[in-house]
Formats: structure tokens, C-alpha cells, sequence
């Protein structure tokens, strides 16, 4: 054991583990022929268009937190480029298709075990510990499904849990490429999420506590305020070298290295209120809600927020045992860095972008804590059983050990393969899953108007990328307001028609049910619980 900690991991491990999740990411992206979610169909969109144009413009507008002029629109004001970066550089290559723009995010999906093993390693240098978290991470249970789709999860999951590592080996050797490596993978997990930026918070936290704090794990060296200052130089170097480009080019395009609309959401009253039109979102709209409400809403953000960390990130049965390894590593500042970046997700998305956060952003920003979650729950997983077998004699401890470790990884592979089935086959089959089925009504809305309105009318519709994706038509997203806003928000971009479903803004439901008319709206087809509106010209 001690020659291994002094050599590294073995390679062959290291290698079949590898060659293991490229084979299940492969294998789980095989019946996927579209990208599935909203948030993945604007990431495939954009990187086409990016293609296309060679700009960072879109033919959507899916909210109006900071309205643009017109279509097309600047893209990437709300969400980040890294995943359209990615389909637009895999289609570049391989050619314009889905399956094309699959490729880097398996090969990301494939990767990510890899950080497990090696975070794992470093922390018990355990190779054991270190293979289990691996195959941990292969069968991932609800982020399965969506590794390898155009999305920021396996994307920020290897940078944010690359960035993690890589500040956590500058906590045991104080060598400064570590920081600034660690800078350049925050910079490429913000380039993916807005949230990343908390990434180089964390990092910032560390250094400084690291280089101040009386609790490291290292012989006392000298401390300066040269040499801090030195440290959080590195870090920063990095974020920026890899964010000043994205900077620059929103400057050019808005006048401010970052956009306001995301902060907008911060004064949210609801999660529909992210589609308002004309809605003020201040805080006097926020204020105006009563403190109460206020209150309720963080605490159910922070309920639903915490079941995200139990629940998904460590597979429900592992939440113990990851407790259990955080206490028996307390001490150590290896895992410094991953808890610092937990805490601060959990408290922002929880205190500031409370639905946002809640409604899936914790969710797929979490997934950079996946290698850490991996790592530790294998020392809780040992500790657990050392501590029965005190008590019970007859347990072969190491066997023990061995049985449980490999019921670990049997119990998230047959998690991981039912969320899989739920999600991705649900009703259909390997060959034709439910996932491919969904939208079907919109090809033939779009085929509707390609037949009756041949000159690509813009579309007001509740998930303008995946519209989009499916007609190729320009869109705009129906906002959560009232028909006299609906309208207003038409006319300015100039939609000819609007699309209606069962998933319809609870201000528009009197419209779809037909309790409302307008002169403005003409009903022209309809089909199952679909409703096609045609504009009327005019002022609305």
C-alpha cells in the first residue's frame, strides 16, 4: 500500500473503468435521437445557429427578463455557451446531426468517472474505495439519462468536480499550478453555468483560509499578504483567462460583462414569473408579496433543495454513509474545497435564486460535487462496517467491506437502469423510446402552417427551442400574463399565430378553455389538447 500511495493509482483500473463508462454512456445515448428538455433543445438550437451564422444569435426568444429588440435575438443573456459551444464544434466536425452533437458529452460522460477515482484515491488511497466511486458515478441513478444529451450536466460536472480536485491537491503541496488550473476549470464551469461562478468563490474562500487559518494539514510555513495575494492571483488568472472573451463580447453586445437578467429572478415571486411580460421584478414586486410568503418560499426551497442533495446526488442509500465519511474526514482540507462549494450552492439557490434553484438549478449544479459524494460515502461505507464488526464478532471485516462495497454499486445500477427505463423508455421501446415521442403534436403544427402560411411566420409557443427544433420556425415564448399582455408581447415581435396546450399559463387557461374570445385571436386548428391561434393584424 505504501508503494501504491508513492506511485499513483495503478493505470489498468484506471483504464477498465474507463473503457466501462464510455460503453454504458454509449450504450444509454443509442436510443436518444432529440434532445428531450427545454434547457437542452435551446443548447442544441443556439450551437446550430452558432454554426450557421457564426454568432452568438438566436431565432427564439424563450423569456423577457431583458426584452431584445427583435429576431433574432442575442443568444446565451441567461444561460451560458459552453454546451452550444460543444454541438457546434462536434457538428462542425462530424456534421450537422444530434447523434454528432452527442459525441463530446459522452466523452465528457465518459471522463467523469475517472475524477471519482482519482479524488477517491487521493482521499483514502483506498483503490478500492477509489473503483467503487467510480462505477458510483457510472450509474449516477437520476442524472443518467441526461449525461449524454446537449446540457451543461457532464459538461460542469467534469469542470466543477476537475476545479474541486485540483484545489484540493493545492491544500496538500501548496504548488501554485494546481491553483491555477483550478482557475481555468472554474472559468470553464462558469463558461457552462452562471452558477459556476461559485466555483471560483469556493476556491477563493480556501486559499485565503488556507493561507490564514491555524487548521491545515501542512508544516507551518510563512504567511504573507504577499503570498495570499499571490495565490488568489493564480486562481483568478485562470477564471480569467478562459471568462474575458465571453466578457468581451457581452460588453460589445449589452454593454456589461454579464447580463441583469438572471438577477432578475432573484425577486421572483413564483417560478412562472421567470415567462412574465410587462411584470416589474423588483423588489417592491417582491416586498410587496408580505414577508410570509417570503419565508415560505425559502423554506421550501430549502426543503426541496435538501432532498436534491439526499436524494439525487447521493442515490438516497448512500446519504448515511456520506455523513458518516464526512465526520470521519473532518479534519482533512482535502475536502475543504467540495464543502464550500455545497454550502454556498445550497445557500444562494436557496436564500437568492429560490425557484430557479428549487426547480432544477441545484439539480444539474450539484453534479460537480458527484466525485467528492463518491469519495467520502466509500470511507463512511468502511467506517460503518468497522464499527458492526466491533460489535459482531464473527465478521470478516475485509470481506465485509468487499460485500458491501459491491452491494453498493449493484443497488446504483439498478437505480440508475430504473430511472432510465421511467424516464427515457417510459411507454414505448428500446427502439422507440417515449423520450423521442415527446413534442410529436408540434411537427404537425408545424406542418399545419408550413401548408397554409409558407412565408416562416413567427410563433408565440410555451417551449419556443423545442419548437423550434422541431418546424424550424422562429418562435417567442407565451408569456405568464393575461391575453392583453399575450398580445402586446405578439405585436412588438411580430407573432402571427399562438400556440395553446394543456401546459398553458394559468392567466390564458379562460382562453384555452373558450371562456374567453378576442377579436385579435382566430381559432384555426386544433388537435387533441392543442390550440392554433391566428393573429388578426392590427394594433393589439
Amino acid at each position: 500500500m505504501r508503494n501504491r500511495t508513492r506511485k499513483g493509482p495503478a493505470v489498468m483500473p484506471l483504464a477498465l473503468l474507463l473503457l466501462a463508462s464510455l460503453f454504458v454512456a454509449v450504450l444509454t445515448s443509442v436510443p436518444i435521437l432529440q434532445p428531450g428538455t427545454m434547457d437542452s433543445h435551446y443548447y442544441y438550437g443556439a450551437g446550430q445557429s452558432l454554426l450557421q451564422s457564426h454568432a452568438f444569435v438566436e431565432p427564439i426568444i424563450w423569456n423577457y427578463l431583458d426584452p431584445p429588440a427583435g429576431l433574432p435575438a442575442p443568444s446565451h443573456l441567461y444561460w451560458m455557451p459552453l454546451p452550444s459551444i460543444l454541438v457546434a464544434l462536434a457538428q462542425a466536425i462530424l456534421g450537422p446531426t444530434f447523434k454528432a452533437s452527442q459525441i463530446p458529452f459522452i466523452l465528457l460522460t465518459a471522463a467523469l468517472p475517472l475524477v471519482s477515482f482519482l479524488t477517491s484515491w487521493h482521499l483514502s488511497h483506498n483503490q478500492r474505495h477509489a473503483l467503487i466511486a467510480g462505477v458510483l458515478t457510472i450509474f449516477s441513478g437520476f442524472f443518467l439519462p441526461y449525461w449524454t444529451i446537449p446540457e451543461t450536466f457532464a459538461p460542469f460536472a467534469v469542470a466543477g468536480g476537475l476545479a474541486l480536485y485540483c484545489l484540493a491537491r493545492w491544500g496538500e503541496n501548496r504548488d501554485g499550478w494546481w491553483l491555477l488550473a483550478a482557475g481555468l476549470l472554474a472559468g470553464l464551469g462558469h463558461l457552462g453555468r452562471a452558477d459556476g461562478i461559485l466555483l471560483l468563490l469556493a476556491g477563493l474562500i480556501f486559499v485565503v483560509v488556507q493561507q490564514t487559518g491555524k487548521r491545515v494539514s501542512l508544516p507551518a510555513t510563512k504567511t504573507t499578504p504577499t503570498i495570499i495575494a499571490r495565490a488568489v492571483a493564480l486562481l483568478t488568472l485562470g477564471y480569467l483567462v478562459v471568462m474575458t472573451p465571453w466578457f468581451m463580447r457581452n460588453w460589445l453586445v449589452i454593454g456589461s460583462p454579464l447580463s441583469a437578467a438572471g438577477a432578475r429572478t432573484v425577486f421572483m415571486r413564483s417560478y412562472d414569473e421567470l415567462f412574465s411580460y410587462g411584470t416589474p421584478l423588483t423588489w417592491e414586486h417582491l416586498s410587496a408579496w408580505g414577508w410570509g410568503n417570503i419565508l415560505r418560499s425559502k423554506l421550501g426551497a430549502a426543503w426541496s433543495n435538501l432532498q436534491t442533495f439526499v436524494a439525487v446526488d447521493n442515490l438516497i442509500f448512500l446519504t448515511p454513509l456520506t455523513l458518516i465519511g464526512l465526520w470521519q474526514m473532518r479534519k482533512r482540507p482535502f475536502l475543504w474545497p467540495a464543502a464550500l462549494y455545497a454550502a454556498l450552492l445550497f445557500g444562494v439557490m436557496t436564500l437568492f435564486f429560490t425557484f430557479p434553484g428549487a426547480r432544477g438549478g441545484v439539480f444539474h449544479s450539484s453534479a460537480a460535487l458527484l466525485p467528492a459524494i463518491m469519495a467520502v460515502a466509500m470511507v463512511g461505507l468502511d467506517t460503518a462496517v468497522d464499527w458492526v464488526a466491533l460489535r459482531r464478532r464473527r465478521w470478516d471485516r475485509q470481506s465485509a467491506r468487499r460485500f458491501f462495497s459491491y452491494g453498493a454499486a449493484v443497488l446504483a445500477a439498478g437505480l440508475s437502469l430504473f430511472v432510465y427505463q421511467r424516464r427515457v423508455i417510459g411507454d414505448g421501446s428500446w427502439a422507440n423510446p417515449a423520450w423521442n415521442q415527446a413534442d410529436a403534436v408540434m411537427v404537425a403544427v408545424g406542418e399545419w402552417l408550413m401548408a397554409n402560411e409558407p412565408d416562416r411566420p413567427v410563433v408565440m409557443v410555451g417551449n419556443p427551442p423545442a419548437f423550434h427544433f422541431h418546424t424550424g420556425l422562429p418562435a417567442i415564448v407565451v408569456p405568464n400574463e393575461g391575453l392583453e399582455r399575450t398580445l402586446a408581447a405578439a405585436h412588438r415581435y411580430g407573432a402571427k399565430f399562438l400556440v395553446l396546450d394543456e401546459n398553458q399559463p394559468a392567466p390564458l387557461t379562460p382562453l384555452y378553455q373558450g371562456h374567453e374570445t378576442s377579436p385579435a385571436l382566430n381559432l384555426v386548428w386544433q388537435k387533441s389538447s392543442v390550440r392554433l391561434y391566428q393573429l388578426v393584424a392590427g394594433d393589439p
